[in-house]
């Protein structure tokens, strides 16, 4: 059961090492110094509570019962921490936000030295290192050690819990995701505040509940701190983490177009594993427009040509596997021409009701899936001619490749490289040329 306690220690202390080494110079933030704090703090407490901890630190110091003070003032504080964190996070009049972050401050640490003199008043010879609050709570001013600390972290919930509740109900995305977390976490805390109080009233009243706090209260602890310390966090690094999985889905999509163009970069740059997935893809994608320009000269526009009539008249399951994927770029297309004003077809693809408005969405898929395809083709083949070398010829009609100036546009052309026929048979009718070439 000791491991509760230090699965999200040890979360929280990883993150916190994170966080630290990025605040450099923004501990005079407020809500950075706060969120730090809190995530610190965190660590430590959850860390300290354990019962192994417990007599580690009772053996150092020499003092029975020494880790009880050290851990309630070690919830006050971190429960001094959320409020200031939730005060700066909601914002306001610096003035007032600075007061109220001090009142909160001077009220949490009258409440520590409370607790560090109760406990030097006290007497406790016996070391318990699970069960110290019933098994001490009829004894005289660790009694009222012990319930300041639970009013003063029951006050600080209920506060917690009204501004957080008070506050949903005016924001929206990552800000209102936040909020539901500590929202959550708020429920777990007060659920574990519960079960104590049970427990010591228990005692009080000569019964023996103590298994609610030995065995019930921790879990309940442990999730509320991880739970409320990511409801803090998400706003703040939510964006971040967003940004970084679309980024590696993208990474993943243009990997046969990467593929394709590595080889014509001179100077590859190096990514290592444990970059983050936007520098990869901004890695990836310095290596295929470096390899695009690399085959510009060899861009034929014949091959293209042939490629689209080829792909017009086959039926569309002989195409690429992924339907649902060329109608949501058909889409994409169609809003990108229409906020350029270009609703004018294509040059040179010879079809008159291309981008009509009558057209069904898989019509216009198809056509926008054979640009992407027949623009694969004279890539896939322009790659074998540049690979060739010097003494290539360049082709009497150079092409265009209108397909890389795009994102989503992009993804298709990677997609075609890896999975079209039309773009293999291109591919190897190129290399069959520069064979009889040479």
């Amino acid at each position: 059961m000791d491991f509760v306690f230090y699965i999200p220690g040890v979360i929280l202390l990883i993150t916190a090492v994170f966080k630290l080494s990025a605040m450099r110079g923004s501990w005079r933030d407020p809500l950075m110094a706060a969120s730090g704090s809190v995530l610190l703090i965190g660590a430590l407490v959850c860390m300290l509570s354990a019962p192994p901890t417990i007599s580690v630190v009772n053996s150092l110091t020499g003092i029975e019962n020494f880790s009880a003070p050290l851990v309630y003032s070690g919830m006050s504080a971190l429960s001094a921490c959320y409020l200031v964190l939730m005060i700066a996070w909601r914002g306001g009049e610096p003035e007032k936000v600075g007061r109220a972050a001090r009142l909160v401050v001077g009220c949490y640490a009258l409440v520590i030295v409370g607790i560090v003199a109760l406990f030097g008043l006290a007497d406790v010879p016996v070391e318990r290192t699970r069960d110290l609050d019933t098994y001490y709570a009829n004894t005289p001013h660790m009694r009222e050690m012990i319930l300041l600390y639970l009013v003063s972290h029951t006050v600080a919930t209920v506060t917690l819990a009204g501004m957080c509740l008070s506050w949903l109900r005016e924001v929206h995305g990552l800000t209102r995701r936040g909020l539901t977390l500590i929202a959550v976490g708020v429920m777990f805390d007060l659920s574990y505040q519960i079960v104590k109080y049970a427990a010591i009233a228990a005692r009080w009243n000569g019964r023996d509940w103590d298994f609610l706090s030995t065995s019930v209260s921790p879990p309940l602890v442990a999730i509320a701190g991880v739970t409320v310390a990511a409801g803090f966090a998400l706003p703040r690094i939510g964006p971040s983490i967003a940004a970084n999985l679309r980024a590696w889905r993208r990474h993943r999509l243009l990997h046969p177009l990467w593929a394709e163009m590595r080889d014509l970069r001179v100077l590859a740059s190096e990514t290592h594993w444990w970059d983050p997935p936007v520098v990869r893809l901004a890695q990836q994608e310095i290596t295929i427009l470096d390899g695009v320009l690399v085959c510009s000269p060899y861009l034929d526009n014949d091959v293209r040509k042939a490629a689209y009539a080829v792909v017009r008249v086959q039926p569309t399951t002989d195409l690429l596997p992924s339907r649902r994927m060329w109608t949501r770029l058909s889409g994409l297309l169609q809003r990108d021409r229409r906020a350029l004003g270009a609703e004018t077809p294509r040059p040179d693809h010879g079809t008159s009701d291309h981008g009509t408005s009558d057209q069904g969405t898989a019509g216009q898929a198809a056509v926008d899936r054979a640009d992407i395809e027949a623009e694969a083709a004279m890539l896939a083949a322009a790659k074998v001619r540049a690979s060739a070398g010097p003494s290539t010829e360049f082709p009497s009609d150079v092409g265009q490749l209108q397909s890389i100036t795009q994102p989503h546009l992009m993804v298709g052309l990677a997609q075609a490289l890896a999975s079209s026929p039309v773009v293999a048979d291109a591919r190897q009718r190129a290399t069959m040329e520069e064979v009889r070439h040479d």
